[in-house]
């Protein structure tokens, strides 16, 4: 080989050397890349299915809780529910209620839950002292006391009274606890109202029934 072939070779294999140098750089480059692009990949996908679960709990919450109620230390915060027999808030009889429990040591909230609690089947569940509907509603958070009421309305009539009709109102309080500063009590309360058509009825024993209550000596939450 002369001395034009050996300069010719060591070039072609200084050039080969870098090429193989190059890709071999590149591939390296590659894996690492892969190696740790998967965990940020991993990561971003854990983060935003925490994020969607979050979502879906506030929008959860949101629906059935008005929200505004703070807890005050020391003091018994209890919930007032008040259920008619079709299945709706009764403000009247909610009210009542309140002031016939509150004292120093409790804080009341008459409105805490929304309309779709009662409509969306959730007044049965924690009705029955439901511990998962409690913890999915956040409640230990901000109350202690649940203090549930169903009315239900039975209609009667007379004929030897001209078909006067009879509402037959029960009202049936159930203490459910929350946390452990209560204990579960329950009262019934029964009044009858009389009209010659079952609204003027139902108010009359409505009425009946609130009286009652603003003077009843019984109940306590203490």
């Amino acid at each position: 080989m002369n001395t034009i072939d050996q300069k010719q070779a060591a070039i072609f294999i200084a050039v080969f050397s870098v090429i193989a140098l190059l890709v071999n750089s590149t591939q390296g480059f590659g894996k690492t890349w892969k190696a740790t692009s998967a965990p940020i990949t991993i990561s971003t996908a854990t983060e935003q299915a925490a994020q969607n679960v979050a979502a879906e709990h506030a929008q959860y919450v949101a629906r059935y809780l008005s929200g505004g109620f703070n807890k005050k230390a020391g003091s018994k915060s209890v919930v007032i529910v008040v259920a008619t027999e079709d299945g709706k808030l009764n403000p009247a009889v909610t009210t009542v209620l309140a002031r016939r429990f509150q004292d120093a040591s409790v804080q009341i909230s008459p409105s805490f839950f929304t309309a779709k609690f009662l409509s969306d089947g959730l007044f049965n569940d924690a009705l029955a002292g439901s511990s998962e509907l409690f913890r999915k509603l956040d409640l230990a958070n901000s109350v202690d006391v649940l203090v549930l009421a169903q009315e239900d309305v039975v209609y009667s009539q007379n004929a030897a009274l001209d078909n006067v009709t009879t509402a037959t109102m029960q009202l049936k309080i159930t203490v459910v606890p929350v946390s452990d500063k209560a204990t579960g009590e329950a009262w019934t309360f029964t009044a009858y109202g009389a009209g010659f058509a079952k609204e003027v009825a139902r108010k009359a024993a409505e009425e009946r029934l609130i009286k009652q209550i603003a003077t009843d000596t019984k109940m306590s939450l203490n």
